[in-house]
């Protein structure tokens, strides 16, 4: 019987024994337990026999001292059939024994003496083998005094003589130990098989792990407890095989993750797994809601058996989380706390003050040797890089494209001149945007309880400051939970969940301080003498240009956003009879997102120069969310062998949505920034809504504890469709065989665990528009004379026949145990087709549309995925455990419409660089092919080529072969979506001493990085990145013959989507490293404390990677788009110091 809440650590032991603490906490004690109807039989019928019957006829562990019971003891009379308190009473007549019935235990011990008088007791836990076990329950019986063992199983505990101590580790079967006359006393646990075998959270339930036959993957708090994230998202990347976790902006608040269970299933509809919080399903703000150390395990469902449960919002896997619950004893009190800094990574590297002006300087030349003599020129020879600035003054558009600041006239510096450049200032715009920024978090909270009621309570204040100035984020959390056993079958409980954050953010990609600080020449003073900020926008005496500062951007554009919501839930569980279990959960949720944006009127923008007119906007969003959820569960075995579980289920949701955005503009002053301080510029609102009810059910069987059969089905019916489609069907089904249980394996002592396992579901996805299968209106208007009428038109094409989009997938599994599991190996293959998927297909124009949403499109996904955990060292001073798992995935498209026309996607200043079309992957990269740089006049004219290309220009491949480059030359240069990703991570122990270390890593990934379109390239006189110092010069100065010839005036396909801005991804990094220190029990108790834990963290401490830009994982681009980087918000490096405390 487990009376604290502390989670106890056994030096050795596996890591999946470790996570179901908490899963077995949830159960409640077993209603009725004493009042079971059993019957005994046999002749010379032993105690100990006549107790297995009873655990055998009850499911009840009838647990005892063999000092204080003579199990082998005859019994004379065999009780007739009576409830188990009369059974137990009559046999243990005359033995000065008591019965006590506790958490599914019947525990047997001596009757205990009233005397009050105490001593301190100590002694000491240890296992089979003499290891000692480490946070061992020892507890007074009867009481809720008591402790848990030190670090080398010790303890110390004031007890009196007639006590009677309980002693107990989760894994182990507990023992009774009389006090007396002892002053020190040994204790040795043996080892309980049936509470060994881990239980796993699958949908509405839960099940032995070797039972069960779908593939589920498990992250317990243990694997949590390390990773000091401010969401558990991060903290879950590469412990998960077949789940890609990519931070793709690491702004703070660390919401900017993508998560896909076993690829992209959708082409245009959402790719997120479902979230089940405890119990309650939803479809986003979970990385909100809980922090990691409100979490107790963590299970994802990623083949479609297994969520199939979850019918039409399985289709990308479903992860369900379970959160900490109170334990029985006294009120315990967790503090946990951390600080720490974060800062950037890494940093790309740009061209300095001096390598810029003669970048500036070539660029300039080159356009200028690229122009045309024009008649009005007095001087009719050749262009030369010599010509002064009063020769290119005469051609149009000079001072942009020609003319080369001389110090003259108006400008300022001159660039030909050494001296004079060496007075411009310098800067480097990274460093100045980037900063070490502060982050923290402090958690309390309370739990404890009685048999009969049990509560949780937890607060927590979690603030992290942006490495990208001005940016920050807040958050507060709350969490309770109460349980109570109000009547014998009833149990009654409630949890509610609530946060508000608060943040101020930056513009992500192409137009945000990020890009602007390398696209802005460091020639720019930070401040002008009127205090303005230096830029191309404000400095034309320096150079014009149309990039502004972006420090000025950052310091004084507002973004901020603010989130509140909460999340509750009471249910009510009655037990009808034994193990017939009605359940009834109520779950209601609010959502609230909140932006305010404010530009004030001196702030300098692109290609704008202050002063302009302020810009106000606000932004809100709503959810509303409500499910209801009925099940009735049996469970029942017949003749020892055969298992059954039946689950029967209804559920009813309803979702409403609103919104409503509100834009300003000419504001009288910049001091006040809402929207009643300026002129309404827009307005626009809208609201939408969904119900869904559904129908589930599921058997699982099992004979002999060797062969087992799970099937389930789910019957949906949702207001999103149409109306012939609005019902959709889910089944599964499941099987596996437990080939170590097999007699003809019994003597092969290597293998400790063998099951093979396969299973065939249909999973839905119903996450699309409210109303995308009904005809839609719009308003416009039309003039009438002197008039302008208000109209009402149509806008889409009803389709009465939308159905659900839907995943068929197979899957194989095995999980294989070595000496004593000690080694322990699990893989899985799968085939996974999404189709039905919906498209908007054109149709014929007569119809008065020019497209209708249909299901039409066919994705399909395949992979294989591993993982291997190995205790390498146990018992002693010293462990050592290992975990790898490594994924496969390739995605590959096979419908998009009946004639196969692509899909095209796009991005700022990138049209159509994505394609997904049939063969290929989801938003392949799409455009030209790069070859390299053209070397000379022989190879120019060797070669296709645009009509105005030059030595130096880049080639590019002719794709069709037929002898000029044209857009049929375009092709699929790549794709996001890595070859395998995989996690490798280290725990050690020595003493009281822990080392944790984590490497994640991917291959073959590759990013469209547009950001070299900005400054990989010569554009517009912005920065260049350090790369292009290899850039041809000249026929005599080639460069590295890959970065081409820089020009102000491009006409080639420089500018447009290739080969030549796809780079690897692939990366291998120290994803966390945590070093830390538990204080023995005995120093403790000195300072009234049952636990000190002590620890520093790194996160993200280096990347190995090829990948130019910030991060191989960020990316400002998703959807259609996938994988296109114009530079995200970079994820940080952490430096973290924590503590545990626990009273």
């Amino acid at each position: 019987m487990k009376l604290t809440n502390l989670i106890p650590i056994k030096a050795g032991k596996t890591l999946s024994r470790l996570c179901i603490i908490g899963v077995l906490s949830l159960g409640g004690p077993f209603v009725f337990a004493q009042n079971q109807q059993i019957r005994l039989s046999g002749n010379n019928l032993t105690l100990k026999a006549a107790f297995k019957q009873i655990e055998q006829q009850t499911k009840l562990f009838v647990d005892y001292n063999t000092q204080d019971v003579d199990d082998s003891r005859i019994i004379k009379k065999v009780p007739a059939g009576n409830n188990v308190k009369n059974v137990l009473e009559q046999l243990l007549e005359g033995t000065n024994c008591s019965v006590t019935f506790s958490n599914g235990h019947v525990i047997i011990s001596r009757k205990a003496s009233t005397s009050s008088e105490t001593r301190k007791v100590t002694g000491i836990v240890k296992d089979e083998k003499g290891e000692p076990i480490i946070g061992a329950n020892v507890v007074e019986k009867g009481t809720t005094n008591g402790t848990i063992t030190d670090m080398n199983g010790n303890f110390t505990l004031e007890a009196s003589e007639k006590s009677v101590l309980l002693v107990s580790f989760i894994g182990y079967a507990p023992q009774e130990v009389s006090v007396g006359n002892l002053k020190s006393i040994n204790v040795k646990l043996r080892e309980d098989t049936e509470i060994l075998d881990e239980v796993v959270v699958v949908g509405y339930g839960t099940q032995k792990k070797s039972d069960v036959t779908t593939a589920v993957a498990s992250v317990s708090s243990e694997n949590l407890k390390n990773r000091a994230a401010v969401s558990f998202g991060e903290a879950m990347a590469g412990q998960v095989p077949g789940v890609l976790i990519q931070q793709t902006n690491g702004a703070p608040g660390g919401e900017g993750l993508t998560i896909k269970v076993r690829g992209t299933g959708s082409i245009t509809q959402s790719n997120d797994p479902l979230y089940v919080v405890d119990g309650y399903p939803m479809e986003g703000g979970a990385f909100r809601l809980l922090n990691s150390s409100d979490i107790e395990s963590i299970q994802v469902l990623k083949d479609a058996s297994s969520t199939a449960i979850y019918g039409s919002r399985g289709a990308n896997g479903v992860v369900i989380i379970t959160t900490k619950k109170g334990q029985i004893g006294k009120p315990s009190v967790q503090l946990n706390a951390y600080v720490g800094f974060q800062q950037r990574e890494k940093k790309i590297e740009m061209m300095n003050r001096d390598q810029y002006v003669q970048w500036f300087i070539d660029g300039r030349n080159q356009a200028w040797l690229d122009a045309k003599v024009i008649s009005s020129d007095p001087d009719q020879s050749p262009h030369s890089i010599n010509d002064p600035n009063s020769r290119r003054a005469l051609y149009s558009g000079a001072s942009s494209q020609y003319m080369i600041p001389d110090g003259t006239g108006n400008y300022k510096y001159n660039f030909l001149d050494p001296a004079s450049v060496a007075q411009m200032p310098d800067n480097d715009w990274q460093d100045l945007l980037y900063r070490n920024a502060l982050t923290q978090q402090y958690e309390l909270s309370v739990n404890g309880g009685s048999e009969n009621t049990r509560y949780t309570f937890s607060g927590s204040y979690t603030n992290q400051d942006g490495i990208v100035r001005n940016t920050d984020y807040e958050r507060y959390n709350f969490r309770t939970n109460v349980s109570s056993k109000i009547a014998d079958r009833l149990n009654v409980g409630m949890s509610l969940m609530a946060y508000y954050a608060n943040g101020t953010e930056q513009a992500n990609g192409k137009d945000s301080p990020v890009m602007y600080a390398l696209n802005l020449p460091p020639i720019y003073p930070l401040y002008n003498e009127d205090g303005t900020y230096g830029s191309m926008v404000r400095n034309p005496e320096i150079l014009a240009g149309d990039v502004a500062n972006p420090i000025g951007i950052a310091d004084h554009v507002m973004n901020k956003r603010k989130r509140h919501g909460w999340l509750g839930t009471i249910f009510a569980e009655w037990e009808i009879i034994k193990n017939l279990k009605y359940r009834i959960s109520i779950n209601g949720g609010i959502q609230d997102n909140i932006q305010k944006k404010f530009e004030p009127s001196y702030v300098d923008f692109d290609s704008s120069k202050a002063p302009r007119p302020a810009k106000g906007i606000n932004e809100r969003w709503t959810d509303r969310d409500w499910v209801i959820e009925n099940t009735l569960n049996y469970s029942f075995t017949l003749a020892d062998k055969h298992s059954f579980n039946a689950l029967l289920g209804y559920t009813t949701q309803a979702h409403s949505y609103e919104h409503m955005k509100g834009e300003t503009r000419g504001y009288a002053n910049d001091n006040i920034t809402t929207l009643n301080a300026g002129t309404m510029y827009a307005l626009t609102s809208d609201e939408s809504e969904y119900s869904m009810i559904s129908y589930l059910g599921r058997i699982n069987y099992v004979y002999d504890n060797r062969y087992m059969l799970t099937t389930t089905l789910r019957s949906d019916g949702s207001s999103r469709f149409g109306r012939n489609k609005k019902w959709g069907t889910f089944p599964s089904v499941s099987l596996g065989w437990r080939i170590s249980q097999e007699k003809f394996m019994q003597e092969v002592e290597q293998i400790s665990d063998l099951k093979i396992r396969t299973s065939f579901g249909i999973s839905g996805n119903n996450r699309i528009g409210n109303y995308s299968a009904i005809g839609l209106l719009s308003t416009g208007f039309y003039p009438t004379g002197d008039a302008v009428q208000n109209t009402v038109n149509p806008n889409t094409m009803p389709n009465d026949d939308l159905g659900w989009e839907r995943t068929r997938q197979y899957n194989v599994g095995f999980e294989l145990g070595l000496f004593n599991n000690r080694i322990r190996l699990e893989g899985d293959f799968y085939d996974s087709q999404s189709i039905d998927l919906l498209l908007n297909v054109p149709i014929p124009t007569i119809t008065g549309y020019s497209n209708q949403m249909q299901n039409i499109g066919k994705v399909q996904n395949r992979g294989m995925e591993f993982t291997l955990n190995t205790k390498n060292f146990t018992g002693g001073d010293f462990t050592w455990s290992s975990n790898f798992n490594i994924s496969f995935n390739k995605n590959k498209v096979l419908e998009v419409g009946v004639d196969g026309r692509p899909i095209y996607g796009s991005a700022p200043n990138a049209n159509n660089a994505f394609i997904t079309k049939p063969g290929y992957p989801i938003a392949s990269f799409y455009g030209y092919k790069y070859i390299g740089v053209f070397q000379s006049e022989e190879e120019l004219a060797k070669y296709p080529h645009l009509s105005k290309d030059k030595v130096g220009d880049g080639r590019y491949e002719d794709v069709n072969k037929d002898g000029k480059l044209d857009q049929n030359d375009k092709t699929i240069l790549g794709d996001n979506n890595p070859l395998f990703t995989a996690g490798f991570s280290n725990s050690f122990r020595y003493k009281n001493f822990t080392l944790d270390i984590q490497f994640t890593g991917s291959y073959g990934a590759e990013v469209f990085s547009f950001y070299k379109r900005m400054c990989g390239i010569y554009h517009g006189d912005r920065n260049g990145l350090i790369e292009q110092m290899g850039r041809w010069q000249s026929e005599s100065q080639p460069g590295d013959g890959i970065h081409f010839r820089p020009t102000r005036t491009p006409s080639g396909w420089q500018r447009d989507p290739s080969s030549a801005w796809v780079q690897d991804a692939s990366y291998l990094r120290l994803r966390n490293l945590t070093f830390g220190y538990d204080f023995d029990q005995s120093v403790l108790e000195k300072v009234k404390m049952k636990g000190l834990r002590l620890y520093v963290t790194g996160q993200n401490l280096f990347t190995i990677t090829n990948y130019v830009g910030y991060d191989p994982e960020t990316s400002s681009q998703s959807g259609l788009s996938q994988g296109g980087d114009y530079l995200g918000y970079p994820t940080a490096r952490s430096f973290i110091i924590g503590a545990n405390i626990t009273f």
